[in-house]
């Protein structure tokens, strides 16, 4: 469960934005959407140092909303890659 990051509202419904670089198992920085309170991650945004690639996974089973996969793309792309 994310223990830092920023709430989010989308359509009413809150989430939470982590951003967070990664160096143990890849080297790189990204964004995850978790549903509100911490219980399940959605969706992530990776920018990978090693290959210059962004790419995007859904963590989830369950159907979401276009819109909501679509602004988070958008919110993730104005961060990722970080700028120094």
């Amino acid at each position: 469960m994310p223990g830092t990051g920023r709430e989010w509202t989308f359509d009413g419904v809150s989430y939470r934005i982590i951003a967070a670089s990664d160096v143990s198992t890849r080297d790189g920085f990204g964004y995850e959407l978790w549903e509100s309170g911490g219980r399940d991650l959605l969706l992530e945004a990776f920018w990978d140092d090693t290959t210059g690639l962004f790419t995007f996974t859904a963590h989830t089973g369950k159907p979401l909303p276009f819109r909501l996969v679509e602004a988070f793309i958008e919110n993730a792309a104005a961060g990722v890659p970080p700028t120094t």
